[in-house]
């Protein structure tokens, strides 16, 4: 699964006891593109994808599931038909194998844009990917704290990339929590925000636990949610989002 322009890489997790890996795939492809490469999909996949009747169905399943073998692949030697990413209840994403590593995926996607973790199950990982739209900013606002909305105005930042930040922020520990759009927001709720050279820093008010880095690049905002004592080698990944978000 090689290709031209490099799309995946390795995510160093340093912790205080022990190094873990994780890795990326970003894919920014159209419809006639990434269906070139429908033959990876495991045939439970091949008969979902059969079932879909819109374009973009299609490409958001196609993008997710074919970045997320790409990114497995980055950590583990295996097959790609022989991963099997099913649905869990609330629709999140399950990786299934004959052979058993115990990695796990978070998967986002926005246009033509797919992004993917790869992680090991002992140290969840989530992301998310959303694009500045007036449309969404004005739906955004409506699901922010007034203590949001002040960390938003003291982060020297304009408000359609600070609140997009706390969405994409909320929407990717969502995922850790394998919730989705069912949990109230409002128990995901910014205790800190703040700007550091081109990353937003955050954290939680209930979850201290973890920790939220952000990044704008063009017309889209990423974040990842990790551990709060996780150091993670996220330059590569920046570096890779920046140009993809913009092809």
């Amino acid at each position: 699964m090689k290709e031209k322009e490099k799309s995946t890489g390795k995510i160093l997790l340093k912790r205080k006891k022990k190094d873990l890996l994780a890795a990326f795939c970003i894919l920014n492809k159209d419809l006639p593109s990434i269906q070139e490469k429908i033959t990876y999909l495991h045939p439970n996949e091949q008969n979902h994808y059969n079932t879909l009747k819109y374009d973009k169905r299609k490409l958001s399943y196609l993008l997710g599931r074919i970045a997320a073998k790409k990114a497995i692949n980055e950590l583990i030697d295996v097959n790609d038909q022989s991963i099997f990413i099913d649905f869990g209840i609330f629709q999140f994403p399950i990786v299934k194998s004959f052979e058993n590593h115990n990695i796990q995926v978070s998967i986002s996607h926005c246009d033509n844009i797919a992004i993917v973790l790869a992680f090991p199950e002992e140290h969840p990982l989530g992301v998310d990917i959303e694009k500045i739209k007036e449309d969404s900013i004005t739906a955004i606002k409506q699901q922010i704290t007034d203590s949001e909305m002040n960390l938003i105005l003291e982060c020297q930042t304009s408000f359609p990339i600070g609140s997009m930040v706390v969405w994409t922020v909320k929407e990717a520990i969502s995922k850790i929590f394998k919730t989705g759009l069912t949990m109230d927001f409002k128990m995901l709720e910014i205790q800190s925000l703040k700007k550091e050279g081109s990353i937003y820093l955050s954290s939680f008010t209930h979850f201290t636990q973890y920790k939220a880095i952000s990044y704008h690049s063009g017309n889209y905002v990423c974040s990842i949610v990790l551990p709060k004592n996780t150091n993670p080698g996220l330059d590569q990944f920046w570096n890779s989002f920046a140009k993809k978000s913009i092809k």
